[in-house]
């Protein structure tokens, strides 16, 4: 029976362990920001922002917070 005091075995609790540490990806929308000279770019989903190089400087974007 569950105790609810969070007393379950190590590393549970029903949380992943995505990147940022949270469980899951930033979403469809939202845009990528170069975090060299500030360009924005629409996400485009199923590509990860840091695969998209800027158009402007060619360094990899990152996700727009």
């Amino acid at each position: 029976m569950p105790r609810g005091d969070g007393s379950g075995p190590p590393g549970g609790g029903g949380r992943g362990a995505g990147r940022g540490g949270g469980p899951f990806a930033a979403g469809p929308g939202g845009n990528c920001v170069c975090p060299s000279c500030g360009k924005k770019v629409p996400h485009q989903q199923g590509t990860p922002c840091n695969n998209v190089k800027c158009p402007s400087c060619g360094q990899p974007m990152a996700r727009e917070q």
